[in-house]
């Protein structure tokens, strides 16, 4: 009969565990990988001079979104820009960015425009595809 010792019975025990554990956090990984890729964060620049420029910005749902507003423009109408819809409002000065970390939105379109309602921009945001 051979001889039992702790390794004989500890070792199979302890390579077990480790193969299972190692089998069950591979999948979080990637399922980590997965989120921290559609979490990363995506800066455009909106250049404020006369009208919004890009007038359009398309993102995907979901998306985390970072809008850097840069006011050229020195009338007092582009001072400042308005998302109504998310009640956000923010004062632009002149030749300053000003950043505007915008939420992981549901789809649809988000009008965006000056204090006085002359300039208007849209913020679209499309449906994920699978």
């Amino acid at each position: 009969m051979p001889e039992i010792t702790m390794l004989t019975v500890i070792l199979p025990v302890v390579l077990s565990l480790g193969v299972t554990a190692a089998v069950s956090v591979l999948p979080a990984q990637a399922g980590a990988a997965t989120a921290a890729q559609t979490r990363a964060l995506r800066e455009i620049e909106v250049v404020v001079d006369g009208d919004y420029r890009p007038g359009r910005i398309t993102v995907v749902e979901g998306e985390r979104v970072r809008l850097k507003f840069v006011r050229r423009d020195k009338s007092p109408c582009t001072r400042e820009v308005v998302f109504a819809a998310l009640d956000l409002r923010r004062e632009l000065p002149t030749d300053r960015p000003v950043i505007l970390e915008m939420p992981a939105l549901p789809a649809g379109e988000y009008e965006f425009k000056c204090g006085m309602n002359m300039i208007r921009g849209v913020l679209e945001v499309v449906t994920r595809k699978p």
